[in-house]
């Protein structure tokens, strides 16, 4: 048996007021969860976004240092072409004497020392240095210092001493030059390390 419920008008209209109340906490939750879920989505948006930008800037980079190391890689090979023939500090000493000589020769200056030096470690490379000795007049002193610096071979002066022959007449000139060419160092084999290491 159903017991009607009698409801005064003021009831009713707090009844109503309570609901309209209701409704609008419950949808303040539900902006104010969807904001939250919104910022934290945007932050997280926003780092990756970072994360990606830097990772994009990183390929210009990379890119800009591999075409550095080819350019360099280039140059390098370049140099090497100067380098002496074989891997033997006395063979390649001869090979810069008689490079010397040669050019000294087409410009008709006789060479009177001649001397190898010790060798210097240059890195991946054995620098070799000979020591030549001549008279001849600032002119050509000047040709054959041009003519080794232009010369395919890598070459470079390392000392040089000039002494007047004559003090009244300072036309001729003897000079003693260092100059120096380069090898690459021998390759040590697994064998030879092996004996390197039992010798110890």
């Amino acid at each position: 048996m159903n017991v009607p419920l009698k409801i005064n008008p003021r009831e009713k209209k707090i009844l109503i007021i309570g609901g309209v109340i209701a409704v609008l906490i419950l949808a303040y939750l539900v902006i104010a969860w969807y904001g939250n879920i919104k910022g934290s989505m945007r932050e997280s948006i926003e780092a990756k976004k970072f994360i990606l930008v830097k990772q994009l800037n990183k390929i210009p980079e990379k890119e800009n240092m591999l075409r550095k190391s080819e350019n360099l890689s280039n140059q390098l090979k370049v140099l090497e072409r100067g380098l002496l023939p074989g891997d033997k500090p006395p063979v390649a000493a001869a090979r810069i004497q008689k490079t010397l000589k040669e050019m000294a020769l087409s410009l008709n200056v006789n060479i009177k020392l001649e001397k190898a030096l010790n060798t210097v470690d240059s890195g991946p490379y054995l620098g070799i240095p000979v020591e030549i000795g001549f008279t001849s007049t600032t002119e050509k002193l000047k040709k054959m210092i041009y003519r080794i610096k232009t010369s395919s071979l890598l070459l470079t002066i390392t000392d040089i001493k000039i002494r007047v022959t004559n003090q009244r007449n300072p036309v001729n000139s003897y000079t003693t030059l260092t100059v120096k060419g380069f090898i690459k160092k021998p390759q040590i084999s697994n064998d030879d390390r092996k004996e390197a290491g039992n010798a110890t």
